[in-house]
């Protein structure tokens, strides 16, 4: 009681000193003179009842020994006699008449003073922090939206999108069997068609490879000539012609245009080639040496296939009669393979298992 005395005494001093201290106009109102007497009389006043509190206070400390109710006694006796004090103090300060100041005094117009100027100052720094907040809220709330945005429009996209897979969906259910039976083989046929004429792209160009570049260097090197890709010019008139032991080209002769040239010529080319299956065809070097090289890749392809007539070919070697330059470019170009153990035997390399 005795503290919050002193604490509200200290707060008027101050006050009062305050005023002292401030600069006024000589010629001061009479109501200003009044309310400074009326201070004057209050803090007198309060000056005075802090005074005789204290000679109060004073007075009880001599009397009883307050030290000992500072802590509590560990005897049951002495701890139950200090909680009856205790008890008394309090039902002594709640029966007496609370201090207050006068009708006229000022104190309580002070104190309103004080905690309107308090609650004012409070009020400002709110309004400080409720401003800062609002702006980050107003921050906060472009960005939902923008969110918001974004969000609706893929909601709309989505939505879309399922829409199309639902019609396309109910659209596919409503397609009987037959209809996808017949779906599923017109795109096979129409992939078949494809394959077919791609193949036939792929044939053309070969046979015309064969024709117009490689069955004169096959014909050359099985006469005895260079090897194929060492002489690219090769014509008629030098296979007619034949090749030196050297592998080099014989000097033209017109005689080989005779009937026993002819004839010769037609043996050298059964010899090497094979007779020809044809009553009246005049084959030349090139011709049988194209034909020969068709007919190997056309064994070789049907035999990877699985398609060859002799079962001996099931794992995919040709047998064939004797060495030829066809078999011996394909060797070199890495398109076919001798057997290990058996040179009689060629295949094609197995592009997809290598």
């Amino acid at each position: 009681m005795a503290a919050i005395q002193n604490e509200k005494f200290a707060r008027l001093q101050e006050l009062s000193e305050k005023i002292q201290d401030a600069e006024y106009p000589t010629d001061f109102p009479e109501e200003d003179v009044a309310y400074e007497v009326q201070l004057r009389n209050a803090l007198q006043y309060l000056q005075d009842q802090v005074k005789h509190e204290e000679e109060s206070l004073q007075e009880l400390r001599l009397k009883s020994s307050i030290s000992s109710l500072v802590q509590p006694s560990e005897d049951p006796r002495i701890r139950l006699h200090q909680l009856r004090i205790i008890t008394k103090a309090y039902q002594s300060l709640t029966d007496a008449k609370p201090i207050l100041p006068s009708a006229d005094s000022p104190i309580p117009a002070l104190l309103a003073l004080r905690s309107t100027h308090e609650l004012i100052n409070e009020s400002k720094t709110l309004i400080s922090i409720t401003c800062s907040k609002l702006t980050d809220s107003r921050t906060q709330l472009g960005r939902e939206t923008h969110d918001l945005a974004d969000a609706a429009l893929i909601t709309g996209a989505l939505q879309n999108r399922i829409g199309k897979l639902q019609a396309k969906h109910a659209a596919d259910s409503q397609v009987s069997a037959e209809g996808l039976v017949k779906e599923l083989m017109t795109e096979e046929q129409a992939k078949k068609r494809q394959y077919v004429r791609g193949l036939r792209n792929l044939v053309k160009v070969f046979n015309t490879f064969v024709e117009e570049h490689l069955s004169a260097m096959l014909a050359a090197e099985e006469l005895g000539g260079p090897v194929v890709g060492d002489l690219l010019d090769i014509d008629e008139e030098i296979l007619k012609a034949g090749f030196n032991s050297q592998g080099k080209p014989k000097k033209q002769v017109t005689a080989i245009d005779s009937t026993t040239g002819r004839q010769e010529r037609k043996n050298r080319i059964d010899e090497i080639w094979g007779a020809s299956s044809g009553i009246h065809e005049q084959r030349t070097e090139k011709d049988a040496a194209g034909a020969a090289f068709r007919n190997l890749s056309e064994e070789l392809l049907n035999a990877a296939a699985g398609d060859a007539d002799d079962s001996s070919s099931s794992d995919g070697y040709v047998e064939i009669k004797q060495e030829s330059a066809a078999a011996r470019f394909l060797v070199r170009a890495k398109v076919a393979q001798f057997h290990p153990n058996d040179a009689r035997k060629l295949r094609l390399v197995d592009f997809t298992g290598e």
